[in-house]
């Protein structure tokens, strides 16, 4: 693997593992948690190009591990929520949506599994995790 790629790639299990981390450790505490709203203006977004680029290349990552995993359980359905989400925020961008605008047009994919599942399957605070996630992986 070149060096970028080797970036690319320890990016994506570090984010993995931050949001699998997330998913599991959330307590009843963070809901009384008062945080600041931050503007999706306020944040320095990669280039459509490049978030295009870096999210088809987790994509594949995420893609070529889900043979290993077992179908149906949390693992294999996280890294599925990953995979609809990607590709969703990239159909979102290609169709002109700013960054910002496509992680949060893209929820629903990732809420179904890719439009595979009823949209109440997915709890709204693992969808905050992988929206945080993915924010930060586009931001610069």
């Amino acid at each position: 693997m070149s060096g970028q790629n080797n970036s690319v790639f320890s990016k994506g299990i570090l984010l993995t593992l931050v949001f699998l981390l997330a998913c599991m450790c959330i307590n009843r505490t963070e809901a009384q948690t008062i945080q600041p709203y931050v503007s999706a203006d306020q944040y320095n977004w990669k280039s459509g190009e490049d978030a295009t680029s870096l999210l088809l290349s987790q994509v594949q990552i995420l893609t070529e591990q889900l043979p290993g995993l077992v179908s149906g359980t949390p693992m294999h359905d996280n890294t599925l929520r990953r995979i609809a989400y990607f590709k969703a925020i990239v159909v979102e961008i290609n169709k002109g949506a700013s960054i910002a605008e496509a992680l949060d047009l893209a929820i629903p994919a990732a809420a179904t599994l890719g439009f595979s599942k009823e949209a109440s399957y997915t709890p709204r605070i693992t969808l905050k995790a992988l929206h945080t996630e993915t924010r930060i992986l586009l931001t610069n």
